[in-house]
C-alpha cells in the first residue's frame, strides 16, 4: 500500500507535524511504502537550525534527516511555498524533490491512502 502524509502546518505551533511524523514512522516500520509531501507552511518543517527550546518546545524536526533509516526516501516539497516564504532549498534538513503545484494532485492520486492533520 502506498501512503502519503501531507504536512501543511508550520512546526511547533501545534502537534500536527509531530503526530504526522509519528504516524509515518509507524507505517514505515510495518514495511508500508511511505511518502511525505510538504506544502504551504508545512515546508517550515524541513528548515534547519530551528530553536524550539526558546518557545518551550521539544525539537522533533531533526528526525526528518534520518528518514532513510525507515526506508522513507520519497520527500516532496511544494516549489511555490519555498518561493513564497523565501526558503532556499539548500537550508532544508532532508533530501527532497521539489514539485510544482500541478504535480501535487498527480502525486496524491498515485497513493492508496492520504493523511493530513
Amino acid at each position: 500500500m502506498k501512503i502519503l502524509f501531507i504536512f501543511n502546518k508550520a512546526p511547533y505551533g501545534s502537534d500536527c507535524g509531530k503526530e504526522l511524523l509519528d504516524m509515518a514512522l509507524a507505517f514505515a516500520t510495518f514495511d508500508q511504502s511511505v511518502s511525505l509531501l510538504f506544502i504551504d507552511q508545512g515546508v517550515w518543517q524541513l528548515v534547519d537550525e530551528q530553536k524550539p527550546k526558546l518557545i518551550g518546545q521539544k525539537a522533533y524536526t531533526r528526525l526528518f534527516s534520518g528518514l532513510d533509516l525507515y526506508d522513507i526516501d520519497h520527500l516532496y516539497v511544494e516549489e511555490a511555498a519555498l518561493t513564497r516564504y523565501g526558503i532556499d532549498v539548500t537550508t532544508l534538513i532532508a533530501k527532497q524533490q521539489t514539485v510544482a503545484e500541478p504535480a501535487i494532485q498527480q502525486l496524491i492520486d498515485q497513493h492508496d491512502r492520504v493523511y493530513t492533520l
